[in-house]
Formats: structure tokens, C-alpha cells, sequence
């Protein structure tokens, strides 16, 4: 059910951002280049409003300012993105210890691109990168876990590897920032990363076939209460994101976590959006 639900998120959140950020660059498409796209499924909301004698003034005015800012927020994000990822890579390439990551590479059959273990004594365990996903690994989380403790975090690591969490939690990050007057982007980008933990310790859980060794590891990671090296704007870390759910989680595996809908907030969205396709 909850797969359902993430899948189902994921794709409406493209899709209804994808319409917003598609009528915005043909509308300033239209500007620059002097042209009239011939058809437009929106062009009964444009009639809706012309009858409800909206200034011409104003409404072109407040569609420049939502545009401006909307454009300029995602060409940002995707730009300061690419710096932090750059630095991360620099990073991890500066601290990588290669030996030992060849020697856990093997141990738990992972490629060349998929694992990566640097030198640091904080307790580090995430995955980066958006088309090949990496598992990040610090030596000083080998020392602190058992070998069982440590294989379920790695498999925590490969369902987030698995499913391009990085880029995903990237993508809802950028897309509630830039569309923020639309609140359920912002709703969907808080509890995304919940789920998508949830998620992983599922698969964890069913790959180990016991919640002991994940619930253990996650626990221990708590104790040291050292900050997670920040490498990218966007990441999925193992011991980062709602803990208190997950731990719930793993002592019940079989515990129905309830998410309301917020039914405000999208009330709200559909009528900012609808006022939206309007107006451009």
C-alpha cells in the first residue's frame, strides 16, 4: 500500500509541477518569440476569469512576478545543486579509502559505482548521486557496527540506491521551493523522505528476515549524535529522517502508519493552480 502511495506521490508531483513549469516557459516562449499557440487546455479557465473581469494590468503583472520567481528559484536550486554535488564528489574522492572498499564490495556483491568507504571517524552511513546512485560508507561506522548490523544498513542503502531517492528528494525539494505559493508540494516534500525511510527499513528488514540487527545499528548511530557530513543538497542518510516513526516501525514491522491527507492544503493547491492556468 505504501509502495502504491510513494509511486503515486512521485509521479503526481511531476506531473501537476510539469504542467505549471510547462505553461510558464510556453508563456514566456509566446513573449519572446511574438507567437499564439494555436491550442491550449486551458483556455476555459482563461474565459472563466475574463468573465469574472479580472484587470488585464493586474493579472499579467502578478503572472510576471510568479513567473520570475518560479523560473529563477529552479535555475538557483539546480545550479547551487550542482556546485554541492561537485564538492561532495571532491570529498569523497579526497577521503576514499580504497582498499577497504574493494574488500566490502565483494563482501556484499556490490559494482565498482555502487559503494564507496571513506576515511572519517564520524559514523556515516548515505547514498548520492542521481543516475548512478552511490552507498556512502565511513570507516568509522565499520568500527562501530557488528557485521550484521552493517549488512543491514547497506540493504537500507540499496533500497534507497534501488529507487533513485537522491534524485527524487531532489526533485520535491526544488519543486516545493519554486512552487511554494502551491502548499502540497510542500506537504509532499516533508513526508516524502519519511516514507521513503520507511521504505528502505522494510526492505532491510525482509533481506535480513529480523528487525534486531537494523533497529540495533539505528540506535547506536543515535548515541554518537554526530552530525552527518552535509555532501549534497540532496541525499538519503541512514539515521537523518523521522526516527521516532521508524522506530516504531522496526519494532512492529506489521504497524499500519496512517497518513492523512491534508485536505486543506489541497484544496488550496487546486484553486492556486486552476487560478494559475487561468491567468496564463
Amino acid at each position: 500500500m505504501m509502495e502504491k502511495r510513494l509511486k503515486w506521490l512521485y509521479a503526481a508531483s511531476l506531473a501537476l509541477s510539469g504542467a505549471v513549469l510547462g505553461q510558464m516557459l510556453l508563456f514566456v516562449a509566446q513573449f519572446l518569440f511574438k507567437s499564439k499557440v494555436r491550442y491550449n487546455i486551458f483556455d476555459l479557465c482563461v474565459i472563466l476569469f475574463q468573465n469574472l473581469h479580472v484587470p488585464a494590468p493586474v493579472a499579467l503583472t502578478l503572472v510576471n512576478i510568479v513567473i520570475l520567481y518560479t523560473l529563477s528559484a529552479v535555475i538557483w536550486l539546480t545550479v547551487l545543486q550542482a556546485i554541492q554535488a561537485t564538492k561532495a564528489k571532491n570529498l569523497v574522492k579526497k577521503h576514499h579509502d580504497v582498499n577497504i572498499t574493494l574488500q566490502y564490495r565483494g563482501i556484499y556483491q556490490l559494482d565498482e559505482h555502487q559503494l564507496r568507504i571513506i576515511t572519517s571517524k564520524i559514523p556515516t552511513a548515505m547514498t548520492i548521486g542521481f543516475w548512478k546512485p552511490q552507498i556512502i560508507l565511513s570507516t568509522g561506522l565499520l568500527d562501530m557496527l557488528e557485521p550484521s548490523e552493517l549488512q543491514a544498513v547497506i540493504e537500507h542503502e540499496k533500497c534507497h540506491m534501488k529507487h533513485r531517492d537522491p534524485l527524487a528528494i531532489f526533485l520535491l525539494s526544488v519543486i516545493s521551493k519554486a512552487l511554494r505559493y502551491i502548499p502540497i508540494f510542500t506537504w509532499i516534500a516533508d513526508k516524502y523522505p519519511i516514507m521513503i525511510e520507511l521504505r528502505a527499513d522494510k526492505y532491510a528488514i525482509g533481506q535480513m528476515n529480523q528487525p534486531a540487527d537494523l533497529g540495533s545499528a539505528l540506535l547506536k548511530l543515535l548515541k554518537q549524535q554526530a552530525p552527518t557530513p552535509h555532501l549534497s543538497l540532496s541525499h538519503a542518510s541512514f539515521a537523518e529522517t523521522s526516527i521516532n516513526v521508524r522506530i516504531k516501525h522496526i519494532l512492529d514491522p506489521q504497524l499500519n502508519l496512517s497518513l492523512p491527507w491534508p485536505l486543506l492544503r489541497m484544496a488550496i493547491s487546486l484553486f492556486t493552480f486552476i487560478l494559475l492556468m487561468g491567468l496564463i
